[in-house]
């Protein structure tokens, strides 16, 4: 402690009135050691910036010393936080959910800074700098209330900030230090630079590490007991924008140590407390070892400092052509005279951008007076066009009077101003150079940590810089990244309750393939589509539905039965990587069937670019996502059906739990799910050293169980595809699909759920396409209200009755539009069914059966003896066919 003779009167002394400004309970009067008060006229004015009166007891004495506000020294002992408040701190870092914390982490600052620089979050949302010594000890603490806009709460009334309650005894007390001495380099080769405020201090230290960073906490916070740990190490004051920044008794305290240091004010214009913070909030980051020195010399201590005049740079930019003017304008040398072409923004890039495609785009910022900058991307065709340039920039209220000369001039300029280079990413998901996972506000890197953009929607990952996706505002919803805290187990557990086991186990096991999907590509060289089909009401659409919401929140489904171009759906397709697409309404005779059939082998779609003069040229849409389809129907084409895996859903009643399931899923999804996306897709090492030996595995065992049956390699291999990739992940204990965690359990859990899926698909696949065909368009008739029941069927018991003779005809004609070929003749799909009958007689099958009239609909009696009518057992066609009869959506009213 120092042994001046005077100091500051503390509390509970009152302070009184300035003698300059009148200003009532300001003034701070100076007392002696022994307490005595040294005249009305000898204090300090608090009112630094609008008052700055300062007078010294012995303003005569030339010993700079003497003059320095002094401490006495205290005869309390200083004590530091017990275990109690160390173990609190210790809780409150792993907060990050106050105000300041949020303003900056959404600017890009990680909260890993903030841990590193004791930022916390106390259980009322304080925000909180915790100030620890050299020792790496904790000394105090400051408790602050920012606003949602990251700035301080000042207003009167409402908490502002203090340090811990100090002890109630009169021996002991808590200390301070400076905030950020423990993280200054020990070796002392580090410029450190001293602010005021902590904030600060946290915020300047991210955008610049190459200096240490330390606050004091005030204008005049630097004290003896503070100042010791910047002894022999270069220092910079660095000024807040208003004349106490500029000269406090911090100043006088540094020269009155003989410290090797010197002020820079980066402000010399502004007199609110502008500082760096503020700068660089404003999107600024101004080149401190450039900024305007302060000279001040001891014997001028009592004098009020005044800034050396600065000459006022008239420009921002400049070259022979163009001029960006301090006054926000943008000016343009034509052959005879300087026109502006924008009067109130300039305009700067960013970032250049180049997608897989080679197309650019420009990332630029307009900085307008009096309002906050606005970032827009634009094509670089665009960008060469004054007319386009005009068009963009005037949807944000802004006027630019260029021409195409004027464009030209402007380039000129900006193309040698620094700018950063970005690959510009087209699609939500898996980016392959970078391993980097898209969503619509996140990006997972290759090494699993999940990084904002910034405000240029850029991402930089330790190789690579990154140009977020950008689209319509549906899809970036359905691919949004929530901190959710929900996780695959508990999910599925829900899923299960939903839809059963035997209904979601494949889906499940799709969902997690298609996140891995080029791994799988590449290993296979195909990608099995997920085919659901049932009737209405069978909740095939909800099983796909829940996956989708996986990737965020729910998607609109992709509905075939609207007209749709084969560009449209390609386009659609590839508009994400690693991720699922829904298609729902798949029909027989959908003429872009072929398009759904490529997808099976990773082919997509080429045309010509609509600027090419070439004839050979061409571009090409590649898909790179999983497909999933649900339908009425069994597909008509074996070709197309054995590039796909069934999943039937039959039932249409719902058991109590599993609506109480669904209605789970449906809240769970509000809050978006894409979290339990990042949860699987941290396992991508995993699942690429794993994935020949598990695929191998599944695939010898799941042929092992078909030893003597024919089954097609390719339904092995689908299924196979599908399990993989859950398959390791349950064998590594990171998932439950199954109950089992014996290696050899898991393996024949996946291979009994895999067989049992084979087995359906391949025995409707080996049944005669005749009977597939008919009770497909048999099917279809009735869901679009063209039979109806009691004229054209009818049941009785376990029996469905078919009026063949009035079905027919209506079977025949539907059969030609879809399949564009004559249809099979009546005869042999009664024999098909005969067969499938056995051992029932022909006799029973083809029998006469009465049925109401056509125009009597509203009579219950059956009238009219129809000869040639069917009697079927309806749950061998049930079962075999999805033949439903019993529910339909209704026919609205006209």
């Amino acid at each position: 402690m120092s042994e001046y003779p005077f100091r500051f009167e503390k509390s509970p002394k009152k302070k009184g009135t300035c003698p300059q400004c009148n200003s009532k309970n300001q003034f701070r009067f100076y007392e002696d050691r022994e307490g005595n008060r040294q005249g009305d006229e000898f204090g300090k004015c608090e009112r630094t910036n609008n008052c700055g009166y300062h007078k010294y007891p012995l303003a005569g004495n030339t010993d700079i010393t003497k003059l320095l506000v002094s401490q006495v020294p205290d005869s309390k002992e200083v004590i530091f936080p017990n275990k109690v408040w160390v173990n609190k701190f210790e809780d409150w870092l792993q907060n990050n959910n106050s105000n300041f914390h949020l303003f900056w982490i959404a600017k890009g600052i990680p909260k890993e800074h903030f841990l590193k620089h004791g930022v916390a979050t106390d259980n009322k949302g304080k925000t909180i700098f915790i100030l620890k010594n050299k020792d790496n000890r904790i000394v105090n603490a400051k408790w602050f209330t920012y606003g949602p806009d990251g700035h301080k709460i000042k207003d009167k009334g409402k908490f502002t900030t203090f340090t811990m309650t100090q002890p109630t005894d009169e021996k002991t007390m808590y200390g301070m230090c400076l905030y950020g001495e423990d993280l200054l380099d020990p070796n002392k080769a580090k410029i450190v630079i001293i602010v005021e405020s902590e904030k600060t201090k946290v915020i300047a230290s991210f955008y610049y590490p190459e200096f240490d960073w330390v606050a004091c906490g005030s204008k005049n916070g630097l004290t003896d007991e503070k100042i010791s740990v910047l002894f022999g190490r270069k220092i910079i004051w660095l000024c807040d924008g208003d004349s106490s920044g500029r000269s406090n008794s911090s100043i006088e305290k540094l020269i009155s140590y003989k410290q090797n240091f010197e002020i820079i004010d980066l402000f010399p214009d502004e007199t609110e407390g502008f500082d760096i913070a503020d700068a660089i909030e404003d999107g600024l980051k101004p080149v401190i070892l450039n900024g305007v020195r302060i000279v001040i010399e001891p014997e001028d201590f009592t004098k009020p400092k005044e800034l050396p005049k600065q000459q006022k740079n008239e420009y921002i930019l400049k070259n022979n052509s163009v001029e960006y003017r301090k006054d926000t304008t943008i000016w343009v040398k034509t052959r005879n005279n300087w026109e502006v072409i924008a009067d109130n923004f300039h305009l700067f890039i960013k970032y250049f951008t180049e997608d897989e495609n080679e197309q650019n785009t420009w990332i630029v910022e307009l900085r307008i007076a009096n309002r906050e900058s606005v970032f827009i991307e634009i094509a670089h065709e665009d960008f060469c066009s004054a007319k386009k340039m005009k068009t963009i920039i005037a949807s944000k209220r802004l006027s630019f009077r260029a021409n195409d000369n004027h464009i030209s001039e402007l380039h000129a300029i900006l193309f040698k101003t620094k700018f950063g280079t970005a690959t510009k990413i087209t699609r939500f998901g898996f980016h392959r150079d970078s391993s980097t996972y898209f969503f619509s506000n996140r990006a997972l890197t290759a090494h699993g940590k999940l990084v904002e953009p910034d405000e240029f929607k850029i991402i930089q990952t330790n190789e690579h810089c990154l140009s977020m996706p950008i689209t319509n505002a549906k899809m970036e919803k359905r691919f949004m990244f929530t901190e959710n805290e929900v996780t695959f187990n508990e999910w599925f557990i829900i899923y299960v309750q939903a839809h059963t086991l035997d209904k979601t186990f494949i889906p499940a096991c799709f969902y997690i393939m298609s996140l891995f999907r080029d791994i799988m590509v590449t290993h296979k060289g195909s990608s099995p589509i997920l085919y659901l089909k049932g009737g209405y009401g069978t909740g095939k659409s909800s099983i796909v539905k829940h996956l989708t919401c996986l990737f965020g929140f729910e998607p609109e489904a992709i509905n075939l039965v609207s007209k749709n171009t084969e560009a449209a759906l390609v386009k659609l397709m590839s508009q994400t990587a690693n991720g699922m697409i829904w298609m729902d309404e798949f029909h027989n005779g959908f003429e872009h069937e072929g398009l759904l059939q490529a997808a099976y082998d990773n082919a997509g779609y080429h045309k010509t670019p609509d600027s090419s003069k070439s004839n050979t040229e061409t571009d090409s849409i590649e898909i790179h996502s999983s497909l999933a389809l649900t339908s009425n129907f069994i597909p008509g084409n074996s070709i197309f059906f054995s590039r796909c895996l069934l999943i039937q859903v039959e039932s249409k009643e719902k058991s109590q739990d599993q609506k109480i399931g669904y209605q789970k899923l449906k809240q769970l999804e509000t809050q978006g799910l894409a979290c339990i996306t990042v949860e699987l897709l941290q396992y991508r090492p995993l699942i690429l050293s794993n994935y020949n030996t598990a695929f191998n595995k599944l695939s010898e065992r799941i042929s092992e169980r078909f030893k003597n049956e024919s089954i097609p390699e390719r339904l092995i291999s689908n299924i196979v595809q599908t399990m993989t990739c859950a398959y390791i992940l349950q064998c590594n204990g990171k998932i439950s699909l199954s109950e089992s965690t014996n290696q050899t359990d898991i393996l024949e859990d996946f291979v009994e759920m895999g067989v049992v899926c084979m087995r359906k698909q391949f025995q409707i696949q080996n049944e005669t396409s005749v009977l597939a065909e008919f009770f497909g368009i048999l099917q279809m008739l009735y869901e679009t209200h063209q039979i109806h029941e009691g004229i054209h069927f009818r049941f009785d018991g376990d029996y469905v009755y078919l009026r063949m003779p009035s079905i027919y005809p209506i079977f025949k004609q539907r059969y030609r539009s879809v399949y564009y070929k004559e249809s099979p003749d009546k005869d042999s799909i009664i024999q098909e069914i005969a067969r499938l009958e056995e051992p029932r007689e022909i006799r029973e099958i083809v029998k006469t059966i009465r049925f109401r009239e056509d125009n009597n609909g509203h009579e219950d009696k059956m009238k009219n003896s129809v000869t040639n009518s069917l009697s079927l057992m309806y749950k061998k066609y049930s079962s075999k066919y999805s033949l439903d009869l019993t529910n339909r959506i209704q026919r609205e009213n006209i």
